[in-house]
């Protein structure tokens, strides 16, 4: 989804169902250096491939390019499969990369929920900056 300014994007994607009660909810906060904006996004669509066939049950990423931030949410069955998961190509060029990418101060949160849903006030909330 698209917002009303172009220098925003939001994306979720859903990919299954879960009947467990408690999800592993980790939200990352970039802002970045602009020089590193086209590896960034290009490692970005390569993460995004790869979550497609992982067991991720849904992430999504927000893009504010005006201001260069990056904010992405992942749900995760459990801590097992999240961290199976980064520490694998290509999110551990990204997670190599990430001081070295950064302009300033980045974040890493991480939290259980009872909902699997990407509830981008509650991701606001938690990082407290304006998305």
């Amino acid at each position: 989804m698209i917002n009303n300014y172009m220098s925003n994007l939001k994306y979720e994607k859903y990919l299954k169902n879960s009947n467990l009660k408690e999800f592993i909810i980790v939200i990352t906060y970039l802002p970045l250096r602009r020089r590193y904006t086209i590896r960034f996004l290009l490692l970005t669509g390569k993460i995004i491939n790869k979550l497609m066939n992982s067991p991720v049950v849904s992430f999504g990423l927000y893009a504010n390019f005006t201001r260069s931030y990056y904010v992405t949410v992942s749900v995760w069955e459990s801590r097992d499969s999240m961290h199976d998961f980064i520490s694998t190509l290509p999110h551990s060029t990204a997670m190599k990369n990430f001081d070295k990418w950064k302009s300033n101060e980045g974040k890493f949160i991480e939290y259980q929920s009872i909902s699997s849903a990407i509830d981008w006030k509650k991701v606001k909330q938690e990082l407290k900056i304006d998305i």
